[in-house]
Formats: C-alpha cells, sequence, structure tokens
C-alpha cells in the first residue's frame, strides 16, 4: 500500500526562504528600490526578536499583500520562481532525490509551508508534488488580499493539517515520512513514522541523535536532477 511523504519546502527542498525572497522580487516589479523591503523586514524581525509567536510573525508578513489582487501575485510568483530557479543552487538535493522515490514509488507528496500558493505552488509543478497545503491569505468578493490569513500553516497547524490529510485518505502511520529543517517542524515530524531533516536546528539535532533520524546533507543543485555539490559557507547564510 502506498504512503504519504510530508515536505516543509523552504529550506528544505529549496535553498531560500521564499516568502522573503519572493517579498523582494515582488516590491522591486512594484517600483521598491530596496527601502520598503528593507522597512517590512526589520519589522518582522524586530517583532520576531521580542517574542512575537512564530505563528503571529507569519500573518504580520502577508499585511504587506493587503489590496493586491491574488491573480497578480500568482503571476508575479511564477515570474520570481523562473528567476530564482535560473540562477542555479537551487534545491537540496538529497531532499528532492527522496521526493523522487516517494512520488516513483506511488507515495503520495504533500507540501506543507508557512508561505503561500503564490511562491510555492511553481514548485511543486516543477517537483511534482500532488497537494500543497500553504497559508491561505483571505480574499475579498473580488479577489483582492485583505491582509489576512484564514490560518498560518507554522507548528501545530502542519501537524493538524497532516492528521486530516492522513483520515481522509486513510492511510497507514506506518507508510508515512515527514521532511523539515526547523524546530517549528517538529509538531508535524512527530505525527508521521520515519523522519528525516536537514540544517543544524539544535532541536532537531537532539531528537535525530536521539532517535536515529536521518539526516539530509547541504549538497545543493542547479536543476532537481542534477548532480549536488555540497553549499557553500556564503549560501548557507540564511537570507530574509
Amino acid at each position: 500500500m502506498s504512503g504519504a511523504a510530508f515536505f516543509d519546502v523552504d529550506e528544505t527542498l529549496i535553498t531560500v526562504k521564499s516568502m522573503f525572497a519572493f517579498l523582494r522580487f515582488w516590491l522591486a516589479e512594484n517600483g521598491d528600490d530596496g527601502t520598503e523591503y528593507a522597512r517590512a523586514t526589520w519589522e518582522i524581525k524586530e517583532r520576531a526578536a521580542g517574542g512575537l509567536a512564530r505563528e503571529e510573525v507569519n500573518r504580520l508578513y502577508y499585511r504587506n499583500y493587503r489590496g493586491v489582487r491574488a491573480e497578480e501575485l500568482t503571476a508575479s510568483g511564477q515570474r520570481w520562481f523562473e528567476q530564482f530557479a535560473a540562477g542555479g543552487a537551487a534545491y537540496y538535493s538529497d531532499a528532492v532525490e527522496a521526493l523522487a522515490a516517494h512520488r516513483d514509488s506511488g507515495d503520495r507528496v504533500v507540501f506543507l509551508s508557512g508561505s503561500f500558493a503564490a511562491a510555492i505552488a511553481p514548485v511543486a509543478a516543477v517537483l511534482g508534488a500532488d497537494q500543497v497545503i500553504a497559508t491561505t491569505p483571505v480574499t475579498d468578493e473580488n479577489g483582492v488580499l485583505t491582509g489576512e490569513v484564514w490560518r498560518p500553516m507554522i507548528g501545530a497547524a502542519k501537524a493538524s493539517a497532516v492528521t486530516e490529510f492522513l483520515r481522509e485518505h486513510d492511510i497507514a502511520f506506518e507508510n508515512t515520512y515527514g521532511y523539515g529543517d526547523h524546530a517549528s517542524d517538529l509538531p508535524f515530524l512527530e505525527v508521521v513514522a520515519q523522519r528525516a531533516f536537514r540544517g543544524d536546528d539544535p532541536v532537531l539535532l537532539a531528537r535525530a541523535a536521539a532517535e536515529g533520524w536521518t539526516h539530509l546533507s547541504d549538497r545543493v543543485a542547479a536543476t532537481p536532477g542534477a548532480p549536488g555539490r555540497i553549499l557553500t559557507e556564503k549560501e548557507a547564510v540564511s537570507v530574509w
């Protein structure tokens, strides 16, 4: 019987935080010289450093799109992803190879992300994911974003989404797999049978050491099927 493999996306499958890489791109497309991007990310980082819950930080991010038509963001997201992918070193090879193996064996491949479909859907199309479960912005009757979201797909929300998906598709626990890179992925990793992670998050490292999780390497590739190489120190620095 086939199973289900759940993947965090940002810095697990792709080498950037899509929310911020896309925000920079979208603002630039609309004439920003970097000033508005710096202001927006400074506010987010300051609030996060002040102890604002990760779910609320996620909500804060989406207020940058208040008044924007959803279809404009979708189109811009495709342009952003094409530019990002063309720049090289877009994918973490081990995670992409694991995804391909799951897909080839008949497992359902599901993306879980605090990012949104405008940025994640192009990644799903290239990698062949079956479903994207992401933060969904609220839109009005005209398809314009209100600046709010239905539910930040962060932390416990990811675990709930996995549980709901498994119940809906009648998938046995022993046939479930999870891939993440951050402590906020722990809730969903705890509700699957087999776990793997990438990176050096201390929480995940400790759990992995205790329970024998698979630790994926930092090999990167320009395209999903290309041979990987080890991430350079410069590339390894997270960029807002």
